[in-house]
């Protein structure tokens, strides 16, 4: 019996890139995996993969799937997702909060960003992901406890002034949004991960790190970085959050930040 039979995971952002990574990794563990993305159709363009090509893939891995077409920045998508789940496969122990605005609109500055296209990002990054675990929580507490990743690639922004702020290759600076959320996602997961725990459920922050997925090569060829001196695997991430999940004492890990590239190198999960 494979340690995740019998468990069911729902990943966000599952049409490609670390979302799907993680999907995959779980079903090879035995989960069924139900997964969500705004990609239904094939775009056309370099951002190749969609939700029902992952949810092919699961199934040839021999898990039950579930894709569902959806857009995060949409209220009524989120209620769908939770209820499409819990009618469908009436569970979830594994929700993986993976899905982020991660486009070229990152990069866009103070004077670049409405007030409107801020409170997108912000709600797209960080409240969905309150929204889906305020939808899943129930039922994870009904059924013993659970594990919920918040996808999260930075604990605090750097101290010291203004040499300490960092940037990309070339020069590149993030804009305020995309980082703001991201600190956001740290601070959320780690205070709500002490209420949950009272119900063995588990809330953490995974910090994928530089993955090389999809969407890292578009922003490489666009701005002509090293894609090989700027990404690490995606198999970091995936099999890191395999292993928080088949972990005999996952609670140890409640509320804390874990540093995908770090945690896979020294538990030798990548070779």
């Amino acid at each position: 019996m494979k340690p995740l039979q019998g468990k069911v995971a729902l990943v966000t952002g599952g049409s490609r890139g670390v979302g799907k990574a993680i999907a995959l990794e779980l079903a090879d563990l035995g989960a069924d995996v139900a997964v969500t993305a705004r990609t239904v159709e094939p775009r056309g363009d370099d951002l190749t993969g969609t939700v029902s090509e992952t949810a092919a893939a699961l199934e040839a891995a021999g898990v039950k799937a579930l894709a569902i077409g959806a857009d995060l920045l949409v209220a009524e998508d989120l209620a769908r997702i939770v209820s499409t789940v819990l009618e469908t496969v009436g569970r979830v122990d594994i929700l993986v909060n993976n899905a982020a605005d991660t486009g070229n609109n990152v990069f866009r500055g103070f004077w670049e960003t409405s007030p409107d296209e801020w409170a997108g990002q912000l709600q797209l990054n960080l409240n969905a992901m309150y929204s889906l675990m305020k939808g899943f929580a129930p039922s994870m507490k009904e059924n013993g406890g659970g594990l919920i990743v918040n996808l999260g690639s930075m604990r605090q922004v750097p101290e010291g002034g203004l040499e300490a702020i960092p940037t990309l290759p070339g020069g590149v600076r993030l804009g305020a949004a995309y980082p703001t959320s991201k600190v956001a996602i740290f601070a959320m997961s780690t205070l709500l991960a002490v209420e949950l725990a009272e119900d063995n459920i588990v809330v953490l922050t995974l910090g994928p790190g530089g993955a090389a997925t999809e969407m890292h090569a578009h922003h490489a060829e666009r701005l002509g970085w090293d894609l090989s001196a700027t990404s690490t695997p995606v198999a970091m991430p995936a099999k890191t959050v395999g292993y928080l999940a088949t972990s005999e004492d996952p609670m140890q890990f409640a509320g804390t930040y874990v540093d995908a590239v770090t945690f896979s190198q020294e538990k030798g999960l990548v070779r």
